[in-house]
């Protein structure tokens, strides 16, 4: 049965955060059930709506996974209407998070200004402490906040993504890494613990700016609080602001500073704009002589500069740095380029002409591998990718490449460049990882490393680090296969793996916490 098509308005490039909720949902719930339905949707909703274009660029490989999610969000809701995607869910959440957040910044503002208002008569409001707190302490802040989340400790350079990025990427390290010690004897828990740090590995740098927005509607709240209390008092009580200081600062120092300060709202308010020196000077408190002998006009005068000082130096730099946080949200999201472990499966699916690989289960006497169709990257839509094969050496020596070349290319979307034999030590494997982490690409995102393995072995130490030496030497992007075969039988190495034995590889593996790494299996038994 057709699924109904989405809304054929909805942007097939643009990425929303729920979007990626939802999609990393479906992603996960993907069973084998499902994998005819990805087919489907391939041919009959992606496929034409994306011909002509370059076979699986980063631009079309946007679109297709985005009209990809909808068929999924369209098909969930026709089996079950009342389900709420978790998508729904974060867009909520985060909508009556903003609602909070920007109350208390309110409430917070005027709790602030109001104790820095109060007159009773016998002594003024101190334009001092006023402007202490509500604009030179805001913008220490915003300075301290721009150092500390945008720069390196180092000083002077432009850090590609913020420190506080790093500093929860490394507090949830540690976290989970006390977690997996406290729970050694539960692999299970491990195991689930490795996708959610590979989540945040791929995409923490975008939930950031969530974050950050609500900061900055955080400080846009309180100085708007702040303005709102202080005109407040101003139009209903017969407010005096003076101004003293411990440090000996002469009225003509005073004025200067404050011009200085007025000149971004001088076009505006002219006059008004800050007190003249025989304001400041009239305005003056002494101790113990009170303000009986200042006049009114001077004591009035301070209200409209500290207004626009707030206005200025609090409200509008946190305006600026909103916006801001809104176009690096969207710019975050549209440099994602889907080519996580998940993704390249799901490509790999919707693409697949449903050949089968399978052969006789494990132990069988005679081993007759399925003969294979050749491969047509027009037919199956599909520009394969660069890899190299790492495959142990007592082996290498019974490995047909031409049955390995072909289940590469419809199986994994893999063109072999090279096939190095490896022995399991790091220390004598190192010049063939090297060699198949580079091929010669200096981008990570054309190449791939295929790690052949024999599933009925358990996954050792060795082997786990075999694995993050590939990774450090492919970088944090590059595409990792472990290709599980069975034990190898007369004629072909391509046999079929039991169940047990890929979970107990899935489960050792996810500990890694590595999103651009893959299980898959010849065949299942």
């Amino acid at each position: 049965m057709r699924i109904p098509a989405p809304d054929q308005n909805v942007s097939t490039k643009k990425w929303t955060i729920p979007d990626l909720v939802d999609f990393e949902y479906f992603l996960s719930s993907t069973d084998a059930s499902m994998e005819q339905q990805d087919r489907r949707i391939f041919l009959e909703a992606v496929k034409p709506r994306l011909a002509g274009q370059p076979p699986w660029s980063t631009p079309q490989r946007r679109s297709a996974l985005r009209l990809w999610l909808e068929e999924r969000r369209v098909s969930s809701r026709l089996q079950e209407p009342q389900a709420v995607l978790p998508g729904e869910v974060f867009r909520e959440s985060r909508s009556i998070l903003l609602m909070l957040v920007a109350a208390i910044g309110l409430l917070s503002g005027g709790a602030v200004a109001l104790p820095l208002l109060i007159y009773t008569g016998k002594s003024a409001v101190n334009v001092t402490m006023y402007l202490g707190v509500l604009v030179f302490l805001q913008i220490l802040s915003l300075l301290v906040m721009l150092r500390f989340l945008f720069f390196k400790t180092s000083m002077g350079s432009l850090k590609k993504r913020s420190l506080l990025y790093l500093l929860l990427g490394r507090l949830f390290e540690r976290i989970s890494a006390m977690v997996a010690r406290g729970v050694a004897d539960r692999t299970e828990i491990r195991a689930a613990a490795g996708p959610l740090r590979g989540m945040y590995v791929i995409y923490g740098q975008i939930l950031f700016w969530p974050f950050f927005a609500a900061m900055q509607l955080f400080g846009i709240m309180f100085n708007a609080g702040a303005i709102g209390a202080t005109l407040i008092r101003v139009f209903t009580s017969d407010l005096a602001f003076g101004w003293q200081s411990t440090l000996q600062m002469s009225p003509e120092g005073v004025h200067t500073l404050i011009r200085t300060l007025a000149i971004p709202w001088t076009w505006l308010l002219g006059l008004h704009s800050y007190p003249s020196l025989a304001q400041i000077e009239g305005s003056r408190m002494f101790l113990k002589e009170g303000i009986a002998s200042l006049a009114t006009g001077n004591l009035v005068a301070w209200w409209p500069f500290l207004v626009s000082a707030v206005a200025c130096y609090g409200l509008l730099p946190r305006v600026v740095l909103w916006f801001a946080s809104v176009a690096g949200e969207r710019l975050a999201l549209a440099r994602v380029r889907f080519t996580h472990a998940g993704c390249e499966q799901l490509i790999l699916r919707m693409q697949s002409p449903g050949i089968s690989m399978e052969g006789a289960p494990d132990g069988s006497p005679s081993f007759n591998p399925a003969p294979v169709t050749p491969v047509s990257t027009e037919t199956m839509f599909l520009a394969l990718t660069d890899a190299a094969v790492l495959i142990p050496e007592d082996i290498i020596g019974r490995c047909d490449s031409d049955e390995l070349d072909r289940h590469l290319a419809v199986r994994l979307g893999l063109k072999r460049t090279e096939l190095l034999p490896v022995s399991g030590s790091i220390t004598r494997d190192g010049p063939a990882i090297q060699k198949a982490a580079s091929q010669g690409h200096d981008d990570d995102s054309e190449r791939a490393v295929v790690l052949v393995q024999e599933a009925w072995l358990p996954p050792i130490a060795e082997t786990v680090e075999l694995i993050e030496k590939i990774r450090s030497c492919g970088g944090r992007t590059m595409r990792i296969t472990v290709l599980l075969i069975g034990k190898p039988a007369q004629g072909t190495i391509l046999t079929p793996v039991r169940p047990g034995d890929k979970a107990m590889w899935n489960k050792a593996l996810a500990g890694l916490a590595d999103p651009y790494l893959s299980v898959t299996t010849a065949g299942d038994a």
